[in-house]
């Protein structure tokens, strides 16, 4: 008789061991569209590490100031944010307290950038608040 109830047991454990084992697809929907026939242009990245008495009214200054930067008519596209808290490997550099990504046309739009009235006024009234900056450039192709 207790042959008759463990047979029902383990056909049920079994059920339950393959279900959990499935595999579950997750649909994943795509939150804007980037116009495939934009052409590539200047990838302006800049790396920044503030001083170590910058507090987080200070810190939200900055941010403020790098929004405002948005305002250089020469930029196509930007993104801001703090580093990610990714695992360490031997080519993964997060010791930068902010990042920030600009798109241009070309080289003439960074040039236009660099000597607008917002980006001056930036760096006036943040560089006391960087203890490193560190900028890479890059032609962008298809």
């Amino acid at each position: 008789m207790q042959r008759l109830v463990l047979i029902p047991f383990l056909l049920f454990t079994l059920s339950l061991l393959t279900t959990c084992n499935e595999v579950k697809e997750e649909t994943i929907e795509i939150e804007r569209v980037i116009d495939g026939d934009m052409e590539p242009g200047l990838m302006h990245t800049v790396y920044f590490w503030l001083n170590d008495d910058v507090d987080e009214a200070s810190a939200q200054n900055f941010e403020t100031g790098i929004e405002r930067l948005v305002g250089v008519p020469s930029i196509k596209r930007s993104f801001f944010g703090p580093a990610a808290s990714t695992p360490t490997r031997g080519v993964t550099d997060n010791s930068f307290d902010y990042a920030l990504i600009i798109w241009f046309d070309d080289v003439a739009g960074h040039d236009i950038y660099q000597s607008h009235p917002i980006h001056l006024k930036f760096v006036e009234e943040q560089e006391a608040k960087f203890k490193r900056v560190q900028v890479y450039d890059n032609v962008l192709s298809k």
